[in-house]
């Protein structure tokens, strides 16, 4: 019998060694593939990754992306848009791309709306538009309310920002979990993840096809590191409370705000989170983006940039007679 036990704890100990050792591999490779493409902003507790075009001194534009990816989701088809008339800031939320985490409350949204006002107190002058995706877009809420004087006006582009019922998945609950979270996305994420990312890009898309591109163009291979992986699953599973204690203040909000979603969404509802928003907020416009599920800023990247311009007229000071 103990010759048995021996032998089962050494498989596990090899297969344990051999998953860390291809975990690191795997990040070795995909930070070579996706390298960091701007500069680092320091913060009291947090490093966060910043990358701008256009000109200095020019209308700003900051973009903050959502759970499970990086500046790159929303700088992709955006920022050629819109840099040469003003400048585009887009960053790294806290544990994603290479942007670090503070050890404490990072999860919360009122520290991620203060990393967010970090980046604009530092990458120039003046209130901002905000153009956010997804759990981004509660940050961006939140750095209204709590920044207003650096916030114009927000586009906000599938978000979710209201409590809902259940759990999230599964393999959030267990990353998010201490010790066993470690664990799960040291060890198995990076090799797991790679490749059952299409079908969870599908599903983001549905009922659109992806593009057959977006896994490159989008840099979704950095989110399954295992500090990225854990980090985004903390801050879904703080989500729910989080917006539970900043939805009584959207009501408050004057903030000019243009959201954009589809019909129907397999990540989030679009009744419960963009529509509700809308009608509770006392500036808030509607779009409907048909058939672009969670995706309307790649799928309708038209409507998007017809809604920051729709911003920036509403916000932009009246001309003198």
């Amino acid at each position: 019998m103990i010759w048995w036990l021996l032998a089962a704890a050494a498989a596990v100990a090899l297969t344990g060694f051999l998953l860390h050792a291809n975990a690191r591999a795997y990040t070795r490779r995909v930070e070579a593939q996706f390298p960091p493409t701007g500069r680092f902003i320091e913060t009291s507790d947090t490093r966060l990754h910043v990358r701008e075009a256009g000109m200095e001194g020019a209308p700003r534009i900051l973009l903050i992306h959502g759970a499970s990816s990086n500046l790159l989701e929303l700088w992709e088809p955006l920022a050629d848009e819109f840099s040469p008339l003003h400048r585009v800031i887009a960053y790294d939320r806290p544990g994603m791309g290479y942007s670090s985490r503070a050890r404490a409350n990072a999860h919360t949204l009122a520290h991620q709306a203060q990393c967010a006002a970090r980046v604009l107190e530092q990458t120039g002058d003046g209130p901002a538009i905000i153009v956010a995706h997804s759990l981004g877009a509660a940050v961006a809420l939140r750095l209204a309310l709590n920044f207003p004087h650096l916030v114009r006006g927000l586009v906000l582009a599938a978000p979710a920002c209201n409590p809902y019922p259940g759990k999230p998945a599964w393999w959030a609950r267990l990353s998010a979990t201490p010790i066993l979270g470690d664990i799960f996305c040291g060890l198995l994420i990076p090799a797991l993840g790679p490749p059952m990312s299409p079908s969870s890009v599908a599903n983001n898309f549905w009922p659109a096809p992806a593009p057959v591109d977006y896994l490159e163009r989008a840099g979704v291979p950095l989110i399954f590191r295992p500090r990225a992986f854990r980090a985004s699953a903390l801050d879904v599973c703080a989500s729910n409370a989080e917006f539970a204690a900043q939805a009584p203040r959207y009501a408050d909000l004057l903030t000019p705000t243009v959201i954009i979603t589809a019909e129907k969404d397999r990540i989030v509802s679009p009744k419960r989170h963009a529509r509700a928003l809308a009608a509770t907020l006392p500036a808030g416009e509607l779009v409907i983006a048909p058939d672009t599920g969670h995706m309307p800023h790649r799928l309708r990247t038209d409507l998007v940039i017809a809604a920051i311009r729709r911003v920036n007229e509403m916000t932009s000071a009246p001309s003198q007679a």
